[in-house]
């Protein structure tokens, strides 16, 4: 990568040819429908005959080189799945879920609650994601992505995955593959659904409604349009519904988490919690003596605290090693309650008998509300002497409700709010919306073109607690004026004392994309074999990013804006051109022994980033068809992914802070004992794009007529992969991590002269200096600057390269009969290898089969029977057997790896369609009933015991047998 600026004027030129092309002329461009999972030869009802292909530019041509699989409408219904995203999840190409889905997932980089998909386990910025082969707006704060389920159920016609490098053609993104929802263009009359589900936990119910229409307009031609609109409302389900979710995991011989150290979830009565003597000081090699009565509390001694007001406790008034507690998951909802409105329309009219407009639009609006207990459980001080409320300093007044002779200086407490405040809420509420409007045109000599505009935009409140946020600082502070006495545990606050504690913890943010694209396509000369055709285009994408930030922070409960839209707003202009070929150089026609048709293309892309530079990205594919029967298919080509706006933009994402620690580390530079510790982390606006070379080789059988056997053997090696360096865990564990194990780079010994003076960049230790002179939004901790002895740079950077191969096979058949038909289907991914790279010059290390990386196997098989109007199918799920690297026994302990076994659920399909009541003249002109039941024999998750859960959320889910009704009417 390197920034370029001469290579304006070839976009320049591209465009205005393109837009010169399009002026003479237009008419719509035809392409071929790739095949459906379980029968290719079905069709869906409302099909068009313009059909968008995955993987090229080229109109009516298939994708050369590169398998396409295809999920047709039948087979996304048949699915059973409540969204888009749930049903890309069923190929075995999609790994490892990560925290971008929904449930579970507050708190991280996706506290929305929004769906990505994540082919290869690559992560989920490695798949690109397109509606009808075009861009849509990300969505996010911390880290943007693509939403997964922009567009409703309803409207869609197919997907199609391209599970290949794919930066060629599309840009950025494209390193895994590529996955193309495709919505209906063409249905006339109107169809309503209802679909009511429970594979998400708690109930969703989701009503939909489709209708279409054409027109002929007169001298203009003929037109049509679609209009989808969906409405789901999902109940909430509570954590303790279910065993699997809750904090006690004891019933399964975990432990029990309600208790570890010095965190507890508390019962109402609460608790104080104090560390056992040691018995040569802090800075004796003797450890503390550990609780012998609670092995989870470590060194700490547990005082559960008894019934009453508690003014006046002695120690002896306290329960010995007899805490109160109860499990959090009481009061905390996996997934929340959630309501969406999403519609999708589709209009098309001719304009004479050359030139098409279109347009084609989506919109998204979700609101999710999640329970939860965080903050109203806390562990606060209670302190020896009363503190100035003006001042906020310790006075000589002794602390009425502080007990004697348990420790010295303050008490650790367990403070129980949940019946004075009540639960906290996780709002996440998101608006977003995609315009898309266009010309497509027939041009002279066979060329075909196209330009159209994207406008899209997105608005969040990502993590959003209104009114419910516990203020920390402020709760403590009314504590230390005497205002609250934490061990008070019958007399309720009133409303007026938790107002000065309680108030707003925000993060909004908001996303645009301004997209405009013009290619043109069309045959070049023939050739023996067919004409070689070409696409040629450009494009200028301009995307912005901002992140709004705020809460109530300091003691006295005012409200903060860290951030607001105009200082955190980045921005970013794309401008690209492209070009692809294909190539047909042998056809059958020329009687060439053992080749029925040779095709090869090729495809490049330049991309210049107004931020982080230009790149370039070839892509060559050859498909060579020996007969009909057989045939073998290859690509090579590069890939890459611009960082997103927040990687690179500190005014969005950055923080700092300080802590003490007692080094007893090896490395020289650091005395032994007492240090203070400084750390940066969040955006690092000198990061690079990521890079990747994809290879892949495959073939189709067709040995016997609708029986299609194929495989792939793919290859990728990514480079500068973004992602933060665990520079804590690093140092702090020199026994795991010898040598810092290639993260001593972002270590620095800080050596502040004797003259250092806070707030004097210029008195500071230069690297202290260049680090703090930054933007970091949140510096807290770094108050006393003076005093830091190392700093941690925690920021994201390029950092890890994968090296990745593997298998794709699948098995089709189809075998017709005069009452219906009888389908097979077998898919499996297998990965031979995938070898990570911490740094740049340390060793590949293979972790294929570990817990939080992509397993060897993971397959998904059918069989199917049609008979007349009634459809079942029989689906078989496999995710291969794994190593649990992260296994803890019942003290939470960490042990040695464990291997989990492979697991196979069942899920069943049946449905019934008809034409209509009656003669099938009548209202309803059509019908459908479905029920599919997941997990049909209603299989436990494996035992997978980590200090996170007993499961493993990425290949199982907890839920057990689960259901999906479906019934439609069309009009």
């Amino acid at each position: 990568m390197k920034p370029v600026a001469r290579q304006k004027s070839v976009l320049c030129a591209c465009v205005s040819s393109g837009v010169l092309a399009l002026m003479m002329a237009a008419a719509p461009a035809h392409a071929q429908d790739p095949a459906g999972v379980f029968d290719e030869h079905a069709q869906d009802e409302d099909s068009d005959d313009v059909i968008v292909v995955t993987g090229t530019n080229i109109r009516g041509v298939e994708a050369v080189g590169s398998e396409t699989i295809s999920l047709g409408r039948e087979q996304i219904l048949q699915s059973g799945r409540a969204n888009a995203a749930d049903v890309v999840r069923t190929l075995p190409q999609v790994r490892d879920l990560g925290e971008f889905r929904e449930g579970g997932t507050q708190g991280g980089n996706n506290n929305q609650q929004g769906n990505a998909i994540n082919l290869r386990g690559l992560g989920q910025a490695a798949t690109l994601i397109l509606v009808d082969g075009r861009r849509i707006v990300n969505t996010g704060a911390s880290q943007t992505f693509f939403e997964a389920n922009a567009i409703p159920m309803a409207a869609l016609e197919r997907i199609e995955v391209v599970a290949d490098g794919a930066s060629a053609v599309y840009g950025s993104d494209a390193v895994a593959g590529v996955v193309n929802f495709v919505i209906r263009k063409d249905y006339e009359g109107a169809e309503v659904t209802m679909r009511a589900t429970n594979n998400s936990g708690g109930w969703e119910y989701t009503p939909g409604i489709t209708a279409g229409t054409s027109w002929e307009a007169g001298g203009l031609g003929q037109g049509n349009i679609l209009v989808s609109y969906e409405y789901s409302h999902r109940e909430a389900y509570r954590r303790y519904q279910n065993p699997y979710l809750r904090q006690d995991r004891s019933p399964f011989g975990g432990f029990d988490a309600r208790l570890n150290g010095t965190d507890a979830t508390a019962g109402y009565n609460g608790n104080i919690v104090v560390p056992t003597v040691d018995p040569d000081g802090p800075f004796g090699p003797a450890q503390p003596p550990q609780n012998q009565q609670i092995p989870a509390a470590g060194a700490n001694i547990y005082y559960g605290i008894p019934s009453g007001t508690n003014e006046n406790l002695s120690a002896g008034d306290l329960l010995f090693n007899n805490p109160s507690l109860l499990d959090s998951a009481l009061f905390n909802d996996y997934t929340g309650e959630m309501e969406r409105h999403q519609v999708a329309i589709f209009l098309n009219q001719s304009i004479g008998d050359r030139i098409e407009f279109f347009a084609q639009g989506s919109y998204n609006n979700r609101s999710t509300v999640s329970q939860t207990s965080q903050g109203v459980i806390a562990n606060v001080q209670l302190k020896p002497v009363l503190y100035d409320p003006q001042t906020n300093t310790p006075t000589g007044t002794p602390n009425p409700y502080y007990i004697d002779g348990l420790t010295n200086g303050p008490l650790s407490v367990q403070y129980n709010m949940l019946q004075s405040v009540g639960t906290n809420n996780w709002t996440g509420e998101n608006e977003s919306y995609n315009i898309t409007a266009g010309l497509k045109a027939e041009l002279p000599f066979g060329w075909d073109g196209e330009v159209y505009y994207t406008y899209g935009r997105d608005e969040a409140c990502n993590y959003c607690q209104l009114g419910t946020n516990i203020n920390l600082a402020a709760l403590q502070y009314q504590i230390d004026i005497g205002a609250i006495n934490p061990l008070n545990n019958v007399d309720r606050l009133g409303g007026e004392v938790i107002s000065r504690f309680t108030g707003d913890n925000i993060q909004r943010s908001g996303n645009g994309l301004d997209d405009f694209v013009i290619k043109i396509n069309g045959p070049l000369f023939a050739l023996p074999a067919g004409d070689v055709r070409a696409a040629v285009g450009g494009e200028h994408n301009q995307v912005y990013n901002y992140n709004i930030n705020g809460a109530n922070r300091p003691y006295t409960n005012e409200f903060v804006l860290d951030t607001d839209e105009t200082s955190s707003r980045g921005k970013r202009t794309i401008k690209s051109a492209f070009a692809e070929l294909y190539i047909p150089i042998i056809g059958d026609a020329m009687n060439v022994p053992l080749v029925q048709s040779l095709t090869v293309s090729a495809a490049v892309r330049y991309d210049h980033y107004s931020d982080v530079g230009s790149t370039t990205n070839p892509k060559f594919s050859a498909t060579w068809k020996i007969s009909d029967a057989l045939s073998l298919r290859g690509s090579w080509g590069t890939s890459f992914r611009a960082p997103n706006l927040p990687d690179v933009n500190p005014t969005a994402i950055s923080s700092g802070g300080a802590f003490p620690f007692f080094y007893t580390g090896a490395d020289p530079r650091f005395p032994q004992g007492p240090i203070s510790v400084g750390y940066v982390t969040g955006a690092n606006p000198d990061i690079k794009p990521e890079s990747a070379t994809n290879w892949q080789i495959g073939f189709d059988f067709e040995p016997l007529d609708r029986l299609r056997l194929s495989a792939t053997y793919y290859n990728i090696a990514y480079e500068d992969r973004i992602a933060g360096p665990d520079v804590f865990g690093a140092f702090f564990n020199p026994t795991t991590y010898p040598d810092y194990l290639g993260y001593a780079q972002f270590i620095f010994p800080i050596n502040n002269p004797a003259t250092c003076v806070n707030g004097d960049l210029s008195t500071y230790d230069p690297v202290l200096g260049g680090y703090l002179g930054r933007t970091l939004l949140y510096v807290n901790g770094l108050n006393d600057p003076c005093s830091i002895d190392v700093l941690l740079d925690g920021r994201n950077t390029n950092l890890a390269a994968t090296r990745q191969d593997g298998i794709d096979a699948q098995i089709d058949y189809f075998h017709p009969t005069p009452w219906g038909g009888l389908s097979f289907n077998l898919a499996a991914n297998a990965v031979l290898s995938n070898e990570q790279q911490v740094v740049e010059g340390e060793p590949f290390i293979d972790r294929t089969g570990f817990y939080s990386s992509p397993i060897k196997w993971r397959g998904r098989g059918s069989v199917g029977v049609n008979y007349g109007r009634f459809n079942a199918t029989l689906f078989g799920n496999y995710t291969g057997a794994y190593t649990n690297d992260q296994a803890v026994n019942a003290q939470n302990q960490a042990i040695a790896p464990v291997e989990i076994d492979p697991y196979v659920t069942l899920d069943l399909s049946l449905g019934y369609r008809g034409d209509g009541f009656g003669s099938g003249s009548g209202f309803v002109k059509s019908y459908r009933a479905g029920i599919n039941i997941q997990n049909l024999t209603d299989r436990d998750p494996p035992l997978v015991f980590t200090t996170g859960g007993v499961f493993n959320p990425t290949y199982s889910n907890p839920f057990g047998r689960t259901f999906t009704f479906t019934l439609s009417a069309g009009f």
